[in-house]
C-alpha cells in the first residue's frame, strides 16, 4: 500500500495506536446499524440517523445537508466538540464516511480524517474487533459552528454557471446514471450539458497484500486519472452525483489532491434531474 496523506487519511496501524486517545472520537458510519452491532472497531461509536445525513423534517430525509442547529444537536450527541480529533470509517469504501467528513468541512470542523481502506482494511490486518456498544462521552465544550458555504452550490448558482469557461461539472455516477439509460426515481435521465464523467470508485485500487479491500489509490495515480479525463485543476471543479454522497467521496479526493476550487451541489440528480427547467442531455 502506497504511503498515505496524513493530513487526511490515517492507515490502521496510526489508529491502533491512537484508539485510546482522550481527544479522539472514532465514528463507525455505518449504512445499516446492525453492521456496528454485529462488530466495529473498538472504542468507536455509532453515527446516529441516515447515512446520507441529510437534513430531516417529520421523519421524511431531505436533499439537502443538515441546518447548522440540527448539525449541532447531532455533534453533541456523538461527543465531538469543536477541538475534537474525529476519525471516520465505513464498510462501503469510504463513501459515507467522506459523507460525514465533508458536512464536518462545510461547518468548520478543522481536525477529521478517514481510515483508508475502512472497516475491511482494519479486519485484514488482524486488529481486534469489539462487540460491544462504545457509549459517547460528553463533549469537552460546545460545538462552534463556522459555515463554510464556498465548498457547496446551490441549484439556481450553478444554473448561472454551469456553461462557464471557468466552470466544470464533474458527474460521478455510473455510466448507465450519466446516459440516461438508468433513470432511477427521477422524472428524467441523462446529465448536465459539458459535464465531464468519471466513476468515484476509480479513486480506488484493489489492495495487493489484503483480498477484497479498496484503498485511496496514490496521488500521482489518481492525478493521472483526472488528467486522462480532463479535469483541470486551473478551474471551479462542481462535483455532483445523485444524493451528494458519491460526490462527497470525490470532493475528498479533489482536496486530497490539492484542487483549489472545489464544490459539492448536493441537491445533485435528485434535485436537478426533477425539475422542469433545468437542462439534460444523454
Amino acid at each position: 500500500m502506497k504511503p498515505v496523506n496524513n493530513n487526511f487519511l490515517v492507515d490502521t496501524q496510526w489508529l491502533s495506536n491512537h484508539l485510546q486517545d482522550g481527544n479522539t472520537v472514532i465514528v463507525d458510519c455505518q449504512k445499516n446499524e446492525n453492521a456496528y452491532i454485529k462488530a466495529h472497531i473498538p472504542n468507536a461509536i455509532m453515527r446516529p440517523g441516515h447515512s446520507y445525513l441529510k437534513s430531516e423534517q417529520n421523519g421524511e430525509l431531505g436533499k439537502y445537508l443538515p441546518g447548522a442547529e440540527e448539525f449541532s444537536r447531532l455533534m453533541s450527541e456523538m461527543g465531538i466538540d469543536s477541538n475534537t480529533e474525529v476519525i471516520c470509517y465505513d464498510e462501503w469504501d469510504n463513501q459515507y464516511a467522506t459523507r460525514l467528513w465533508w458536512l464536518l468541512k462545510y461547518y468548520g470542523h478543522k481536525k477529521v480524517r478517514l481510515l483508508n481502506g475502512g472497516w475491511q482494511a482494519w479486519v485484514a490486518a488482524g486488529l481486534p474487533v469489539s462487540c460491544t456498544v462504545t457509549e459517547a462521552k460528553a463533549a469537552g465544550g460546545p460545538y462552534s459552528v463556522h459555515e463554510n458555504p464556498s465548498v457547496n452550490i446551490t441549484m439556481d448558482e450553478l444554473l448561472e454557471r454551469y456553461d462557464n469557461r471557468d466552470v466544470q461539472i464533474l458527474d460521478v455516477r455510473r455510466k448507465s446514471e450519466y446516459e440516461g439509460t438508468e433513470v432511477g426515481k427521477n422524472r428524467r435521465g441523462g446529465h448536465i450539458p459539458g459535464a465531464i464523467h468519471l466513476e468515484w470508485n476509480r479513486m480506488l485500487s484493489q489492495s495487493k497484500q489484503y483480498e477484497g479491500v479498496n484503498f485511496f489509490q496514490s496521488e500521482e495515480e489518481m492525478r493521472a486519472l483526472l488528467d486522462q479525463n480532463g479535469v483541470s485543476r486551473d478551474k471551479t471543479t462542481v462535483v455532483h452525483c445523485q444524493a451528494g454522497v458519491r460526490a462527497s467521496f470525490t470532493f475528498f479526493c479533489l482536496k486530497m489532491l490539492g484542487y483549489p476550487d472545489v464544490k459539492l451541489y448536493d441537491g445533485s440528480m435528485g434535485e436537478w434531474a426533477n425539475m422542469d427547467h433545468t437542462p439534460l442531455v444523454s
